[in-house]
């Protein structure tokens, strides 16, 4: 190995919130570290912008604080004064009928009582009780169908699933999608008769944004080490030399180091990982594209009700869309006064093809489909919008070998880790996790 490499002893590929919250605490711990990432700036999936007053996220739009590591980080960081929650009509859902908003029933009772589903899938959902559950994984498709019938899952399930991954329930895996399920499943063998029993145990999870959108959060941990971040560093090849990790930046810069640690997508580490066979795997995760469009709307003009969340979306609607988020409904500091800001979702498995068409004949659509589904006479702006070739990880029927394969990998492969959205938990709050816990181990 060339003895002029520069070095380090911990380096960390990209200055995501895995990233960023793994050097943070390797930062606290006064270890030696670099994160080296190939953009311009820092954050990864997290894109705030601020425009016009208006706050978008090109990125995630809330995060859940739902596990102590979150909750423990926006502490450090003295953030918690910066925190903005959701407004009383944030639980608020709705989805498509007929062309027009139909509310989702918010407890059993409206559940029941509601049009939403027919006599016999309620019928349905109560046999579930005496249903087998699962010997082996299967998609989520079959495992809510099996469960609680098909129009269960078409109706409810799969609207809500793609506005999580944007994916195809088909190709879910349902033992690392439903995660939570699938464990109340096992345990009790029956998901209702689960809940039930576990329903003393119940937490309440939170949402919540930052009064400046949540690249706050990626940003409050960037002026804690931006004298360890290099960016515009695009890592071209990683050597193994012994037990020496050495990497190539720019096909140029050479750096060795003794623990190495990747947080960049499953597809990136596979163009220049030394492994053939973790760059199988790699390569085979899908992520859907995505295209994010951001409308202000003049808020006296909309003639339906939409104080919730959004609009969830099933392949039978045929909509020019997959969901819209109500930001201005959620977090009511996002847009100016007396204009409402909404954030338009296309693309996914199912729309693949418009997020590669020309953007102006995307718009023409969803505008028209917008417009008659809030009854909505004003001027629409465009203010900000945002493709991802490649958005959202999906879990597949696949995914067990993904996390037996990188094991394997890390095995053979001392103080080699490799953390992400597209392993252990998609959302903001377990790449916290994740990272606190691999600095604990390093």
């Amino acid at each position: 190995m060339n003895n002029s490499n520069k070095k380090a002893e911990v380096i960390i590929l990209g200055a995501g919130i895995s990233g960023l919250t793994l050097s943070y605490y390797l930062h606290k711990q006064k270890k030696n570290f670099l994160v080296f990432d190939s953009n311009k700036t820092i954050g990864g999936n997290i894109i705030s912008k601020i425009k016009d007053g208006y706050v978008c996220e090109n990125g995630p739009n809330t995060v859940l604080l739902n596990n102590s590591f979150m909750d423990n980080l926006i502490s450090d960081l003295d953030l918690k004064k910066e925190i903005i929650y959701p407004n009383n009509n944030n639980n608020n859902r709705y989805l498509v009928k007929k062309g027009k908003l139909f509310k989702i029933p918010l407890s059993i009772m409206e559940f029941f009582t509601s049009n939403l589903l027919s006599l016999n899938s309620k019928i349905r959902i109560v046999f579930e009780i005496f249903i087998k559950k699962h010997d082996k994984n299967t998609s989520v498709y079959h495992f809510i169908k099996k469960r609680f019938g098909k129009e269960f899952h078409d109706i409810i399930i799969e609207p809500f699933l793609t506005g999580v991954y944007a994916g195809n329930t088909r190709n879910m895996s349902a033992k690392h999608v439903l995660n939570k399920i699938w464990k109340i499943e096992q345990s009790f063998g029956s998901v209702i008769l689960g809940l039930i029993r576990g329903k003393s145990e119940k937490k309440s999870m939170k949402s919540f944004n930052f009064k400046k959108g949540l690249s706050e959060l990626t940003n409050s941990i960037y002026e804690k080490i931006e004298d360890n971040v290099k960016l515009n560093h695009k890592v071209t090849s990683i050597v193994k030399v012994d037990n020496i990790y050495e990497i190539t930046i720019n096909n140029q810069i050479k750096y060795s180091c003794n623990k190495l640690i990747s947080t960049i997508p499953a597809f990136a580490l596979s163009n220049i990982s030394y492994d053939t066979s973790l760059n199988n795997i790699l390569s085979s995760v899908y992520y859907c594209p995505i295209h994010v469009i951001h409308l202000s709307l003049e808020k006296d003009k909309i003639n339906e009700n939409i104080n919730g969340f959004g609009v969830l979306t099933k392949p039978s609607d045929k909509t020019s869309f997959l969901g819209i988020l109500f930001n201005s409904r959620i977090f009511p500091h996002v847009a100016p006064k007396g204009k409402d800001l909404i954030t338009v979702m296309v693309g996914g498995s199912r729309q693949e093809n418009l997020v590669q068409m020309d953007k102006d004949l995307v718009l023409s659509d969803i505008l028209n489909d917008i417009k008659k589904l809030i009854s909505y006479k004003g001027k629409v702006l465009l203010i900000n919008d945002y493709k991802w070739e490649k958005g959202i990880p999906q879990y597949s029927l696949k995914h067990e070998e993904l996390v037996k394969g990188i094991k394997e990998f890390q095995n053979k492969n001392k103080n080699f880790y490799i953390i992400g959205n597209y392993i252990n938990g998609i959302s903001v709050s377990d790449c916290v996790k994740n990272a606190y816990l691999l600095s604990k181990k390093l």
